[in-house]
């Protein structure tokens, strides 16, 4: 616990600044005994919350749209902190419907003329009930599978809520979902075409990626978002904006090191966009940043860090007729108004690549592809082509990154040479979407500065929201 009598400010340094790294640095600079003299480090030239965002003009030179990459989308139940925080902060948000239509992709071009590929067509929430009729198949096939699906559907989610993942044990890890949905018996056909669809647009990963998922992730998100709305902010840039006000930031500044010296402070080094190499001292330092690359700027996470899997994941934005808004100030005056009308997202699933890519139509009519089966990034429409990496979830990740945190009540010894070091050792933090026990989401990056402005003694004004 740090004592609010001192009144030399601690230094502290934040590695990133996504979600997590401007949450975090937010907290500490608004403490109110002003005890923290916050530094953000961020190798881009700009906050990487909102970086990949796109403003589109059409060609009228009227902007039409605001792009969030990736989608910022949040559903009520799951999400109560981020929630919380963005009341308290004043962020505007709104409920956004979606229309989810499941299409097979197209294997070839002789398969394509004989049949169509949508398949299934269904309404968040049920807003539009019954269910649209897809085009090209017949009447009592549609019937048919409508029964199949809800009755699977109301299978998954009463074992959700009633036949819970086995626990991790002193023998044994916890239950993927691959093999949860094989003890639940879930049918193949509905898991690989509608289950493994719909959640890989969530996760952003393949299917085989996504089976390896700890179960309890799963189950708990739909315990948790049942019946709630879907929620998206009116601009990630009023977000960031209001985030990173008032914060010192070193911009193209790369940190390669951070090293615990003798009189019990951090040495941190970093090198510029000139190659110029630079070291400074703090107090505390805090890796808002993906595990892989904690583990390389701080040694002794290293070997732990190596256990959580991540994956690189493609957003392309495109739209025809539009461009990309140039002028930064016009573009962060503009904030979309209200409540939206539905927007459709096309779920395109390769049974050959256990892949689905996920094609978000907006009202303008600009389209983002996540997860692309391939690379268009060079096609004639395409307005921003951006990739990103996202840490991944096994039950294996699941045990270290508790371990990490302090929240493994009962847990197999995966390796008896596993490193001792929690979160806050050497005075280093570690926060993001990774680092807590749930969906690599924004709520993670919530929860995780939270954690770490508790353990300060930093007042959360939202808690009691």
């Amino acid at each position: 616990m740090v004592s609010t009598k001192s009144n030399v400010k601690q230094k502290v340094a934040i590695v990133g600044s996504g979600m997590a790294g401007l949450v975090t640095a937010h907290l500490l600079h608004n403490d109110m005994h002003q005890r923290y003299s916050v530094t953000v480090f961020e190798s881009g030239e700009s906050f990487s919350l909102d970086s990949a965002s796109v403003s589109i003009e059409d060609e009228s030179r009227e902007i039409v749209d605001r792009i969030d990459v990736p989608m910022r989308a949040f559903a009520e139940g799951y999400y109560k902190n981020l929630i919380n925080m963005y009341k308290y902060l004043g962020v505007r948000f709104h409920s956004q419907l979606f229309v989810y239509s499941f299409k097979k992709n197209a294997v070839s071009e002789a398969w394509n003329k004989r049949s169509k590929e949508g398949y299934f067509i269904y309404s968040s929430n049920n807003h539009g009930f019954p269910p649209i009729w897809p085009e090209g198949i017949n009447l009592f096939s549609w019937l048919i599978e409508i029964i199949y699906v809800a009755v699977c559907y109301l299978w998954w989610s009463l074992c959700c809520f009633w036949i819970p993942p086995t626990v991790a044990t002193n023998t044994r890890l916890c239950e993927s979902l691959d093999e949860y949905i094989q003890r639940i018996m879930l049918p193949r056909h509905f898991v690989n075409f509608y289950l493994l669809p719909l959640l890989s647009s969530v996760a952003t990963c393949t299917h085989e990626a996504l089976l390896q998922f700890p179960a309890l992730d799963l189950t708990e998100y739909k315990r948790q978002s049942a019946g709630g709305d879907h929620y998206t902010v009116s601009s990630v840039h009023e977000v960031q904006k209001t985030l990173g006000s008032g914060l010192k930031t070193r911009f193209s500044t790369m940190v390669t090191k951070v090293e615990a010296i003798q009189d019990g402070r951090l040495e941190v080094m970093w090198i510029t966009e000139d190659n110029v190499i630079h070291k400074d001292i703090f107090d505390q330092v805090v890796l808002a940043v993906a595990p892989d690359i904690a583990g390389r700027i701080f040694q002794p996470l290293g070997k732990a860090t190596a256990q959580i899997p991540t994956t690189m994941v493609h957003s392309i934005v495109q739209g025809n007729g539009m461009k990309v808004v140039v002028d930064d100030t016009k573009a962060s005056g503009f904030a979309s108004k209200g409540a939206k009308a539905a927007e459709t997202i096309h779920l395109r699933t390769s049974a050959s690549l256990a892949q689905t890519e996920s094609i978000h139509v907006h009202v303008s009519g600009a389209m983002v592809t996540t997860c692309p089966f391939s690379d268009v990034s060079s096609a004639p429409n395409v307005l921003r082509s951006v990739k990103f990496l996202r840490a991944l979830r096994t039950p294996r990740s699941r045990s270290v990154v508790n371990n990490i945190f302090g929240e493994n009540l009962v847990s197999p010894v995966i390796d008896e040479k596993q490193s001792s070091w929690k979160n806050g050792d050497d005075k280093i933090w570690l926060v993001g979407g990774w680092c807590w026990d749930g969906m690599v989401l924004l709520e993670g990056c919530v929860v995780s500065a939270m954690r770490v402005a508790s353990a300060l003694d930093v007042d959360i004004p939202w808690h009691a929201l």
